[in-house]
C-alpha cells in the first residue's frame, strides 16, 4: 500500500482546524455564558429567523431530530427557548428565543468574536481574507461538483453568510 501523508492534506488540516475552533468557543461560552457550542448554534439560527421550526433547525445544523430534541429540552428548561405550536400545521414546533437569551447573546457574540480574535493573531488580515475566501470557494467546489450538499451540511453553512453575525456591543466585527 502506497503511503497517504493525509496529516498535510487541505482536509485534514481544514477539519482538524474547525473541530478545534468548536472546542475552543465551547469552552469559552461555557466559562463565559453557561452555554453549550451546540446550544449556541441553535440561537444563531434563531437569531437569523426566530420562529424556526424544529425540523428547519435540525436540517440546517446538519442534526437528525433525536440529537436535537434534548438540547432544546434542556434550552427550554433553562429559560433560553420557548416552543410554541405552529398554528398553520399543528404537527410542527416553532422555537423561539426568550428575554432571557436575548440578554446574553451580546456575551455570546463577544465569546465568538473573543475566539476568532485568538485564532488570527498574527496572521495578516489580507491572508485571513485571502484564506475565507478559499475555504469558501472550495465549499462550493465541493458542493458543486461532488454534489455532497444536503441536509447533513454542517453548522448553518447554507443558510449563515459569512461574516454577518454581530451583535450592538460587536457591531461590525466578523465572526
Amino acid at each position: 500500500m502506497e503511503p497517504y501523508d493525509y496529516q498535510s492534506s487541505m482536509g485534514f488540516v481544514i477539519n482538524s482546524t474547525a473541530k478545534m475552533f468548536v472546542k475552543a468557543l465551547d469552552t469559552e461560552l461555557r466559562k463565559s455564558v453557561g452555554l453549550t457550542f451546540s446550544q449556541w448554534k441553535i440561537l444563531v439560527m434563531l437569531s437569523l429567523k426566530d420562529g424556526t421550526t424544529q425540523k428547519e433547525i435540525a436540517g440546517g445544523l446538519g442534526l437528525e431530530g433525536a440529537t436535537l430534541i434534548p438540547i432544546l429540552d434542556k434550552m427550554e428548561k433553562d429559560g433560553l427557548v420557548v416552543r410554541k405550536v405552529d398554528l398553520a400545521d399543528r404537527r410542527n414546533n416553532r422555537i423561539y428565543r426568550t428575554d432571557k437569551a436575548e440578554n446574553l447573546w451580546p456575551a455570546m457574540v463577544d465569546c465568538a468574536l473573543k475566539i476568532r480574535e485568538i485564532s488570527v493573531r498574527d496572521i495578516p488580515s489580507t491572508h485571513v481574507t485571502i484564506t475565507r475566501d478559499s475555504l469558501q470557494k472550495i465549499y462550493r467546489n465541493l458542493e458543486t461538483h461532488v454534489n455532497v450538499a444536503d441536509e447533513s451540511t454542517p453548522a448553518a453553512a447554507s443558510i449563515i453568510p459569512p461574516n454577518k453575525i454581530t451583535s450592538t456591543n460587536a457591531t461590525n466585527k466578523e465572526i
